[in-house]
Parts: structure tokens; sequence; C-alpha cells
């Protein structure tokens, strides 16, 4: 099954993209208007800081009252991958708070972004060994997203890595392609701008874009779902055409 939705719902425009200049006298929050369009949505605004319970709990009753299979998946904090660098106690009491978070949003999925600076050295590997080795999992999928040319150029050292910690690689598309689903089969898309990413986050896919996006999704073998993020300036309304490529086919 294929999955599409935004990183995030901060910038979401209900008049523009549900054509509702009311659309608060028929949602409470615009996370219900976002859950009416979308089946999809990763929470990014805890990679800076970690919500309260009671908050998330909320946006979960929120989108229950407009879809209850509507998914929830979750970056995780700062602390963990751009800070402390999985190599202290701060990374695992982070991790257990945002493992509470995404309980709350009833979430499969946690998804750890590693800057560049954590280079594909001995050192760094040897951290994520005996963070994933160590911390309880409570059937969550992890999820990492490498970033930075000395992991990108070794694809099979990503692959050794993820399929010896159990992780599912993230990638964009246009970029690479995934080097281990995990054992779960979950390929995690992140679309961050134009292809190869020269112009980032300011472009705006092109129809033989996303038909090539569509045509690569399709080409990830063994996933049993795909996950597709969209993470540029008009990911939503890029979402939505790409969604209306998945249903003509």
């Amino acid at each position: 099954m294929i999955k599409v939705g935004c990183c995030g719902w901060s910038y979401f425009n209900p008049n523009r993209a549900l054509n509702l200049s009311d659309w608060k006298e028929k949602y409470k929050h615009k996370v219900q208007a976002y859950a009416s369009l979308f089946e999809l949505v990763e929470v990014n605004s805890t990679f800076y800081k970690i919500p309260r319970v009671k908050t998330v709990e909320n946006w979960r009753a929120l989108v229950d009252e407009i879809n209850p299979s509507f998914e929830f998946t979750v970056k995780t904090p700062r602390v963990i991958t751009h800070e402390d660098q999985f190599s202290s106690d701060a990374s695992t009491k982070a991790y257990e708070r945002i493992k509470e978070v995404a309980k709350a949003l009833r979430s499969k999925i946690l998804l750890f972004q590693t800057p560049a600076s954590f280079r594909n050295v001995q050192e760094n590997i040897s951290k994520l060994r005996k963070f994933f080795s160590s911390i309880e999992r409570d059937d969550f999928i992890m999820v990492w997203e490498p970033r930075g040319s000395s992991w990108l150029k070794e694809p099979e050292t990503i692959k050794r890595i993820c399929e010896e910690l159990d992780l599912s690689h993230c990638v964009d598309l246009f970029s690479a392609f995934p080097s281990a689903l995990s054992s779960y089969k979950i390929g995690y898309i992140r679309l961050h701008g134009k292809p190869p990413g020269k112009e980032m986050y300011k472009y705006k896919y092109k129809d033989e874009d996303l038909e090539k996006l569509l045509s690569l999704v399709k080409g990830i073998e063994g996933a049993e779902d795909v996950y597709v993020l969209f993470n540029n300036i008009y990911m939503y309304e890029d979402a939505v055409r790409f969604i209306n490529y998945l249903k003509s086919g």
C-alpha cells in the first residue's frame, strides 16, 4: 500500500486546499481539515520540542472524528540525533519521552534523521549499535534518514547497519533508493525538493516528476507499505496531485 502525506500541518491552508473560506465553521482545528484531505502526516515539530502527552491526545481525538484510521508518524527530537548523537542518557531519556507521545498518537513509526555532521565513521556506527540495541522498542518501526555524502556514497554500509539493527532506510527517491526496509518491509520516503535537490524546498514538482516518482515508488522491491511524505514549500498541493496520480493508476 502507498500512503501519502506531508511533513507537518502548520502551513496547511484550508482556504486554498479545500476551497473553504468558512472551514473554521466545519472543523474544530486545522488538523481536522488536513485529515479530511490526507490519511497521513509526519509530526516534525517534535524534532524541536517534545509536546505534552495531553496535547497530542487532543490531536488524536480531533482526527478520530474525521478519520479513525488516520496515521501519524513521529520525528524524534534533535537532542537524540543532532545534539547528544546517541551518546548518553540524554538520548535515552528523550527517546522514552517521545515514545509516550507516539503511543498517544497511535503511531507505528519513529523517524531518526541524522545530520551530515554525524559522519560514517566507526565511532558513530558504534553509537548507533549501542543505542538501538539497548532501547525498548515496544513494536515501533524505526526509520533512519542518514544525511551527508559520507553515508550516501556507501549504501552497502547503510544496508549492513539497517539489517543488523532492524532499521528502515529513509531516502528522497530522486536522490537514492532505500538500502533496507527493516523486518516490517516499510519504505519511508521524504521528498525535499527539486531532483536531485539543488533547489530543495522551494521547488514545485512538475507532472513528469510525479510520474517518475510513481514509477520509483512501485520499483521498491519487497516493500509491503510505502510512506511518501512531501516536505517542500508546495507539499500540500504536490501531495494532492500525487494522490490523484495514484488514483488514475
